[in-house]
């Protein structure tokens, strides 16, 4: 009886987060983005504490675990500052509107979605960094998106899978480097043993966005070619300028010679806001972008809505999640309920394709409850280092395990920095483009599956 309870206390975070989540979607109304998400981490992380409060040094415990995961998430927040006043800058000065004008000349409506799949993998590979790509390129592509009438789910969907598919295999990725590091496999053996699983879920995810947008094309309405033909006619209307780019390609060039994505972003910021003074934009009009974002007058309503973005108010409830979320993180951690949970797992690791499944439960796990991708890499590798040693498990299975887990999934999670961070940039709520991220949740089962096939296999033999 004693073990009963004591297993379920360990496992109260997981009953008190969806109880939490259940209750917050009955008091808060609209996108979960603004209120209820943060209410319910906020609240399942009072009452891990309290449910431990008479422990000796239990605040004191929380408190400093939420102290090392907020510092640990302190450079996403900050990057995503620098995206909502990237995306403000672009938007004043014209630079989103330049690029929406020539995607839609370069990208054909026929192979919107494959192409959208394919820009944002190839500018993951150069820039290294999933987030710059979705903050840049990925807002002009969802307004491109928009102006073809494709829904705005499955192209958010697009967006991420080739962010994703390009961040894991560029040398330049922080995730990349890092589960390199925390395994000791040299960094181009990681992604050559990646690439056994990375390029065919990406292959495959090309041909459903294919199947897709053929299918989506055939079922067009005159309604909405007329609609976009009046869009496109007004976009066409717009001063255009080939200068609108350069912002775009310093922010790119800079990645490509190893400048850090903070700094890259800044360097977008400064070049858009020269080219903003240049246009003959007002001080207080770029600062109001910066701030509140740019709201844009075409005279076109729709086309409106694809101009306008952006400004540090913008990310503020993206912020305020991630806070919530590393809130609960640390009563997880510091309050010793992690460390249980792992080691109810180890008990159950016979194999070592056990090994590799447990890790990657783990990193799911991590990726719901901490809210940022790093810690979902570096626990488990750290917690389950032992094991793959002792079950003479290769550093190069732990590494991609890392990777097919930890960095794949964290998009998914509304309340993950990366879930965050995707839905803020593209304007799209995760739950939305969940279904669509075809490249992301075709590559979790597809090594999840042929993990289970070499465990089955060696326990036959």
């Amino acid at each position: 009886m004693r073990n009963r309870i004591q297993n379920f206390i360990s496992l109260s975070p997981f009953f008190y987060l969806l109880g939490m989540i259940f209750l917050s979607r009955q008091i808060f109304s609209g996108d979960p983005l603004y209120g209820s998400h943060q209410f319910a981490l906020v609240s399942a992380g009072f009452l891990l504490v309290l449910q431990r409060i008479r422990r000796e040094h239990s605040v004191r415990a929380f408190l400093l675990a939420f102290q090392k995961n907020l510092t640990a998430v302190l450079p996403a927040m900050e990057i995503l500052f620098f995206v909502g006043m990237l995306i403000g800058a672009w938007a004043v000065a014209g630079v989103l509107g330049s690029m929406i004008r020539i995607g839609v000349a370069i990208l054909h409506p026929s192979f919107f979605l494959p192409g959208v799949c394919l820009a944002a993998g190839f500018a993951s590979v150069i820039s290294g960094s999933s987030w710059t790509t979705a903050g840049t390129l990925g807002v002009a592509l969802m307004g491109i998106g928009k102006i073809l009438g494709i829904p705005e789910g499955i192209c958010a969907g697009a967006v991420v899978s080739g962010c994703y598919f390009g961040d894991k295999l560029s040398p330049l990725s922080d995730t990349t480097n890092l589960a390199s590091s925390l395994t000791s496999v040299p960094l181009q053996t990681h992604i050559a043993h990646m690439a056994k699983t990375t390029i065919p879920s990406y292959v495959v995810s090309l041909i459903l966005f294919a199947i897709w947008n053929f299918s989506f094309l055939d079922a067009g309405g005159d309604d909405s070619i007329l609609e976009t033909s009046s869009i496109l006619s007004r976009l066409h209307q717009l001063p255009f300028s080939y200068l609108d780019l350069l912002p775009v390609l310093f922010v790119f060039g800079s990645s490509l010679f190893g400048m850090k994505a903070r700094y890259s972003l800044i360097l977008g910021i400064v070049s858009g806001m020269a080219l903003a003074f240049w246009k003959s934009v007002s001080l207080f009009d770029f600062s109001s972008a910066l701030l509140f974002g740019f709201q844009a007058h075409t005279g076109n309503e729709s086309l409106n809505s694809f101009l306008s973005g952006g400004g540090i108010s913008a990310i503020l409830p993206t912020e305020f999640l991630i806070f919530a979320a590393v809130w609960f993180g640390g009563a997880l951690e510091g309050l010793g309920y992690l460390n249980e949970i792992l080691l109810s797992i180890k008990v159950w690791v016979k194999t070592k394709w056990d090994v590799l499944l447990t890790t990657m439960g783990t990193s799911f796990f991590l990726n719901l409850t901490t809210a940022d991708q790093y810690l979902s890499l570096v626990i488990p590798a750290r917690a389950f280092r032992h094991l793959a040693d002792v079950f003479h498990l290769e550093p190069k299975e732990v590494s991609r395990a890392l990777e097919d887990s930890g960095t794949i999934s964290s998009p998914l999670v509304p309340w993950n920095s990366c879930g965050a961070f995707m839905a803020t940039s593209l304007n799209v709520a995760t739950l939305v483009y969940l279904p669509y991220v075809w490249f992301n949740i075709l590559h979790i089962f597809l090594s999840i599956a042929l993990v289970i096939r070499k465990r089955k296999k060696e326990i036959s033999v």
